[in-house]
């Protein structure tokens, strides 16, 4: 939900994007006035020191997943953007809560990455 807010309050309309194996797509104005632009695949990052000590780690991606999806994208002409969001560790969110939802949602910090496709012929 903290990746759908943050793109709504910046004025993007982002829809579930299973059917091109991303999280979420992004339309300008909607899917019934246009194409998807961007497909978004979250990442969850746990730096905070609690994660540390209780042993959770980000999943593990590889090359070879990460060139899946954007050979995917480039066929539909969408663009791959890795969304990494900072997970509050439960005890802070826990807190937060008590003061309100939004206190607690100001604790996710999200963090965008285009990742782009270079091709030595078209990129001359």
């Amino acid at each position: 939900y903290a990746v759908y807010h943050h793109f709504r309050s910046l004025g993007w309309v982002p829809r579930a994007g299973i059917k091109f194996g991303v999280d979420w797509l992004l339309y300008t104005r909607g899917p019934v006035f246009d194409h998807a632009e961007f497909g978004l695949m979250v990442v969850p990052s746990y730096s905070d020191p609690w994660w540390k000590e209780s042993g959770k780690k980000a999943p593990h991606r590889t090359w070879a997943w990460m060139h899946s999806i954007v050979r995917g994208l480039s066929h539909v002409t969408k663009s791959l953007v890795l969304v990494y969001v900072d997970v509050p560790p439960p005890p802070k969110f826990e807190e937060a809560l008590d003061k309100g939802i939004a206190e607690a949602l100001s604790l996710y910090k999200v963090r965008e990455v285009m990742v782009k496709r270079w091709s030595s012929n078209r990129n001359r």
